[in-house]
């Protein structure tokens, strides 16, 4: 009997707090499931949009490996414009960037390297533009604006490449004791087992004393 009065409170105060909380349960319930099923569309909706970029992506490849400039920017093109946000659409910029400094066309060059340094997602990806996008810049005699494309601090991978390209902006100044410093920046951070550590401190023995 004690165990069946003791059932019966037991049962009423579970009514009692489902009639005070039970529409808020319900409620948070739904909306957690809305969120959640939310979630998948959104996860399904990313991989479609990745797959898509991806096939994209490939197209570009097999148009780059046959030098078909109309093809490499109809779907470069693509990929900026409706793909922005994946990885591909950086590398595709990177890819006709390329392709129009082999064409002497730096302005097209200068403008896709550009887009990569504003809207790419990988910092990695951002320096290798903007060590392009200086290398251009150099090679237009545009020394200031090419040191300013350089002052965002690199990546670890990137910072002897950045020194180095400072160096050979700074040379190019006539500043041979600013590129100096720039040079042994460089081979400090360089293995001296690194393909680029010779040609690093050749660069840096043909300045001589520039004290």
């Amino acid at each position: 009997m004690a165990y069946d009065l003791q059932e019966q409170e037991q049962l009423d105060a579970m009514k009692a707090f489902w009639k005070q909380y039970g529409g808020l349960i319900v409620a948070v319930a739904g909306a957690a499931i809305l969120v959640l099923a939310g979630s998948q569309v959104w996860k399904h909706h990313n991989l479609s949009r990745a797959q898509a970029a991806s096939t994209e992506y490939v197209a570009l490849e097999q148009a780059f490996e046959k030098n078909d400039v109309a093809k490499i920017k109809e779907f470069s093109g693509k990929l900026s414009q409706e793909f922005a946000g994946t990885p591909y659409a950086s590398r595709a910029a990177l890819m006709e960037a390329k392709q129009a400094f082999d064409k002497d066309d730096l302005k097209t060059a200068t403008e896709k390297l550009s887009w990569v340094i504003e809207n790419a997602g990988e910092a990695e990806i951002k320096d290798v533009a903007r060590l392009r996008l200086a290398a251009v810049q150099l090679d237009q005699k545009q020394y200031d604006a090419a040191l300013k494309t350089l002052d965002a601090a690199p990546a670890d991978a990137f910072s002897a490449q950045f020194a180095e390209m400072k160096g050979d902006i700074q040379l190019a100044q006539a500043k041979p004791t600013d590129a100096a410093k720039s040079y042994q920046h460089a081979l400090n951070k360089l293995e001296k087992t690194a393909p680029s550590y010779q040609l690093v401190q050749m660069k840096l023995d043909a300045l001589g004393d520039t004290k």
